[in-house]
């Protein structure tokens, strides 16, 4: 069955067109548009007007992409941004007027495990040898305005945890200077530190586990920065090991960066220039606490959760 889902983020848009069934899963279409949805939400609030327009524009064209492949259905998944937002109402109404879409926005704990889905598909595949070890891991989802921690153990879920971490956010409270100073670097850092203090707190401690994996677009860029990647291939990215030193050397590298220059990073998305240190300082911090040397990658996350969940109901429902 021919099915679509599209990943309302902070920072991105991504639209996925899938046949799936039971045994197999083959993409159709990709696609992701940097919008900056979350643009200033921090401060203001609400969702501002440019970045609103900029993603209904995307909504529109996403809609007529699902429209060619004969969709037998659609799931629109709203997180953080939406979450947040004040006038989000607004926002998915427009959405529904302009682009035919109906958008539900989910809670932190259902992104995390819509994730989990997506990552579990991409890891699993014969062959993998990392595939076994997600029975007892730390899966890692950093967004533009929250991080989703996911805890398995024996197979099932432990705990999701929804922190208010995200790449877009951090850097708009913490970073206003090209490039960022010493006291913005230890702003950023002091508040990421706190919130994954917090978290230990609550006696979630992902030290004793034995996998770390990543998902969403700071750690599949990072992935790709490391190995230099001009142009992203997914299959260089699914199943890659970053290695915390590979990590910190790339954090120190984008910390005494001008924007400029991060431009001419190979495998830093243009867009994400401006966000992918926060990002990074988050994987970073997670690693230290969990113990880990080194993360799994997985291209796929949350938009391939939103398609495996909605064929999932379809098939209970007896629709296919």
């Amino acid at each position: 069955m021919i099915l679509a889902g599209i990943d309302i983020g902070t920072n991105t848009l991504r639209l996925l067109v899938a046949e799936t069934s039971d045994s197999s899963h083959q993409e159709l279409f990709s696609g992701r548009t940097i919008t900056r949805l979350g643009q200033d939400l921090h401060r203001s609030g609400v969702l501002a007007p440019d970045a609103q327009e900029r993603s209904l524009k995307a909504l529109e064209e996403f809609s007529g992409i699902i429209r060619t492949h004969n969709t037998a259905g659609t799931s629109v998944i709203g997180t953080s941004a939406l979450r947040n937002a004040a006038n989000a109402g607004e926002f998915i109404a427009e959405a529904k007027r302009r682009a035919g879409l109906e958008i539900v926005v989910i809670s932190g704990e259902e992104e995390a495990r819509l994730t989990l889905s997506g990552v579990r598909r991409a890891l699993s595949p014969a062959g993998r040898a990392h595939a076994g070890l997600l029975s007892s891991a730390l899966v890692i989802d950093i967004g533009g305005g929250s991080t989703e921690l996911i805890v398995t153990r024996q197979g099932g879920i432990a705990s999701l945890e929804s922190l208010p971490l995200g790449a877009v956010y951090l850097t708009e409270r913490f970073v206003h200077h090209d490039p960022l100073t010493r006291d913005e670097l230890d702003s950023l850092r002091t508040a990421v530190s706190r919130e994954l203090d917090a978290l230990h707190a609550k006696n979630i401690r992902p030290a004793s586990l034995s996998l770390c994996a990543g998902t969403a677009g700071t750690i599949t860029t990072l992935a790709a920065m490391d190995q230099g990647i001009a142009i992203y291939d997914p299959d260089r990215i699914n199943g890659y090991v970053l290695r915390k030193t590979a990590l910190d050397r790339m954090v120190d590298l984008l910390a005494a960066a001008t924007l400029e220059q991060r431009k001419r990073i190979a495998g830093l998305e243009p867009g994400r220039e401006d966000i992918i240190l926060a990002g990074a300082i988050i994987a970073q911090e997670i690693m230290v606490r969990c113990g880990s040397g080194e993360m799994v990658v997985s291209d796929w996350g949350l938009r391939e959760g939103i398609v495996f969940d909605l064929y999932e109901k379809l098939r209970n429902t007896k629709a296919i």
